[in-house]
């Protein structure tokens, strides 16, 4: 298995799409829905998410886990959950970026939350 690191910096739309399925698994729509109640005011485009989508499903940091078992809209929706490597490389993400907001604490460019 790759190691983490050689997936990063992650996508800002990839990482968020990996914290969603860190939850559990989801379908597109569900994942665009949680991504824009969490990020105040961002519109996510559809062509984009799934663009991301297929690029985290390519790297193997996601993977397809069946269909939804309820019909939303007359439709299945495929359901993608995270792999291993996804939460692992998610993981390795969160550390950096957290590593870079405790460095730009230590130089007083942000304060204490």
């Amino acid at each position: 298995m790759p190691a983490p690191e050689t997936f990063l910096p992650l996508n800002p739309l990839e990482f968020r799409i990996l914290l969603v399925l860190a939850g559990g698994p989801s379908h597109a729509y569900r994942i665009v829905k949680e991504i824009e109640a969490r990020a105040t005011g961002e519109i996510i485009y559809p062509a984009n998410l799934y663009r991301r989508i297929r690029d985290l499903l390519e790297r193997g940091l996601i993977e397809e886990s069946g269909s939804s078992d309820a019909e939303e809209g007359g439709r299945r929706r495929t359901m993608l959950r995270a792999s291993e490597l996804g939460r692992r490389v998610g993981k390795a993400e969160a550390r950096r970026l957290e590593a870079l907001v405790m460095d730009a604490r230590g130089v007083r460019l942000l304060g204490r939350a």
